[in-house]
């Protein structure tokens, strides 16, 4: 915890790949949400097939899911969420210049007790509960 997924169409692959993007994801995931980033999984995948919108092979998009144990509070989510978009759209620019291309990103909450994980011990402490 937390896992990131990178999918992107395969006429952006000259873009992914590139680990100081996944690494300044885990940054600011750290400094936003304060998630130990030797916790971080990230991952790049690659979408052979795809379709967006009429169907132009100019199109592409790439889209970031970002999953955490539920509990951070909604401005913390949505801080974390535009932080990512701002990154892609950094990391991305250059792919702007001939293609039509679409980013996005999703910030998902895992059910802390519907998510397993070895070592034990690893997740961290359970949220706080404000009485």
């Amino acid at each position: 915890m937390p896992h990131l997924t990178i999918e992107y169409t395969a006429n952006l692959d000259e873009f992914a790949g590139d680990r100081s993007l996944l690494l300044s994801l885990h940054q600011l995931l750290h400094s936003v949400a304060g998630i130990d980033i030797h916790n971080c999984k990230s991952r790049w995948r690659m979408m052979d097939e795809w379709l967006v919108g009429d169907g132009s092979t100019s199109s592409a998009f790439v889209h970031l899911d970002i999953r955490f144990l539920e509990g951070r509070p909604q401005d913390v989510k949505h801080a974390v969420g535009a932080g990512a978009l701002e990154l892609l759209r950094e990391h991305f620019a250059g792919a702007s210049e001939d293609r039509d291309l679409q980013i996005t990103v999703e910030v998902l909450d895992i059910r802390r007790a519907f998510y397993f994980k070895d070592p034990p011990g690893t997740l961290g402490p359970p949220p706080l509960t404000l009485v």
